[in-house]
């Protein structure tokens, strides 16, 4: 798909429709090959894991529990943490898996999408502690009861016969289920890496031996960085929208409001969407007006980001209400030829540190004073920075990324002034082969309401 193509089958209508009748605001349908298919880039994974010599990964954050298995574990979606974990091997032969507790069984037995083969845990029995490095035994999971003598849908019968598997022999906690997990995929021994340090502490509280832990936070994010087709689908989605709930709510803004006012436009324009926002910046970076409501006349930035599937969409502007000074539309011109001049010099093989120069370069030749400017090109994905800075634990050395085809990417271009204002330009799209895919409409960088 190019530039051209953006908007052919497009899933939705103008980005202004739902200010004009939010009670018909269109919304978006996720490509039903998308949802449920598996969204881990395996083959990356084993590559960046064989450079740095790492046999295993060990993911206890809910954005890399999700990557590697489909699922957001039931307790985290309670604000716990670790409520699961998932494991994945180098080893393209041994088995990967979800660990997770019991409450858990009734959503994998759904086998609504791809996930990979599951580790249940509760807890320890009371007053059974075993000898160190022994398994105790676990306490008795929770059973739900069944009527008797009443037909199961089918979806029950998965229910009732997952729940007894599952009961069957549930591990007596978190770091014997991981352990299980471990041994299961030939990592008893070798150097694995966890994006959580509270895991090594998990299993040395119950004597596990022979395994070095790593930090892997960042081995997770340098993973991340190329998408899979099935990531890219979801970000299309996730782009498209974003800018749409985006526009829409610029165009709701009224001098006057607060910021939580627009906030509050911006989360009700995602959800008409199907998407969940994250956040909006609005007036000044830090997200609020100078005079502490919208006024007239003065550039504002809104930068939004919002997710659907977990994947973000990262969008921005420069807004005005009522007319445009000089000075303010000769920035936005500047500021549009510094997307121009990058956008340009976007294709597998060129470093960040290019793309950030070039932009800076262009606005202020175009006008833009260099004291006001800053680039920032970054990685988008399940987070709004999803790429590493440095490998801290493995090789502190600052990393000036190259870009690669199925990045997703977005180039932040503000110019920021105190007493002034300031703009914004912002747009998310994937590196293709000779260039790029964008992932929402290149529209004017300049919004005048």
């Amino acid at each position: 798909m190019d530039r051209r193509d953006l908007l052919k089958g497009a899933l939705i209508g103008p980005a202004g429709a739902a200010a004009a009748a939010p009670a018909a605001a269109p919304g978006y349908a996720a490509p039903p090959r998308a949802l449920g298919q598996p969204l881990l880039n395996a083959e990356r994974a084993r590559a960046v894991m064989a450079r740095y010599g790492i046999d295993g990964l060990i993911a206890a954050t809910p954005i890399n529990i999700y990557y590697l298995t489909n699922v957001t574990p039931l307790s985290v979606r309670f604000r716990s943490e670790l409520g699961g974990f998932a494991t994945f091997p180098r080893d393209p032969q041994q088995p990967r898996h979800l660990v997770c507790t019991t409450a858990e069984t009734w959503d994998i037995a759904n086998a609504d999408r791809d996930i990979p083969t599951p580790i249940f845990f509760t807890a320890a029995r009371p007053g059974g502690a075993a000898a160190p490095g022994l398994e105790p035994e676990a306490s008795a999971p929770r059973t739900y009861p069944v009527r008797a003598g009443v037909p199961l849908t089918e979806r029950e019968r998965r229910w009732v016969a997952a729940q007894a598997e599952a009961n069957a022999r549930p591990a007596p906690g978190a770091a014997w289920a991981i352990m299980r997990a471990l041994k299961n995929s030939g990592l008893a021994a070798g150097r694995i890496a966890v994006d959580d340090m509270r895991v090594k502490y998990l299993l040395e509280q119950i004597g596990v031996e022979g395994i070095t832990i790593v930090p892997g936070e960042d081995v997770f994010k340098l993973i991340r960085m190329v998408k899979t087709p099935t990531e890219i689908e979801l970000m299309r989605v996730a782009g498209r929208s974003n800018e749409a709930a985006a526009m829409a709510t610029m165009r709701r803004v009224e001098p006057g409001m607060s910021f939580r006012d627009v906030e509050n436009v911006f989360r009700d324009e995602c959800a008409r969407r199907g998407s969940t926002m994250l956040n909006l910046v609005v007036g000044m970076p830090g997200g609020d007006f100078a005079d502490g409501v919208a006024a007239k006349g003065k550039p504002y930035i809104v930068d939004a980001v919002s997710h659907f599937a977990h994947y973000n969409g990262d969008f921005a502007r420069t807004l005005v209400l009522g007319e445009p000074t000089k000075e303010i539309l000769a920035r936005a011109k500047a500021n549009k030829i510094g997307r121009e001049t990058v956008f340009e010099l976007v294709r597998p093989g060129v470093k960040f540190s290019t793309l950030r120069q070039a932009a800076v370069d262009a606005m202020v030749k175009a006008g833009i004073p260099d004291y006001a400017v800053f680039v920032t090109p970054h990685s988008v994905g399940l987070q709004h920075t999803d790429h590493p800075f440095r490998l801290e634990g493995i090789d502190p050395a600052p990393i000036d990324h190259v870009l690669e085809e199925n990045m997703v990417m977005t180039i932040d271009l503000p110019y920021v002034e105190v007493g002034w204002g300031c703009g914004h330009n912002e747009d998310l799209f994937r590196v293709t082969k000779t260039g790029y895919e964008p992932l929402n409409p290149e529209s004017d960088p300049l919004v005048v309401v």
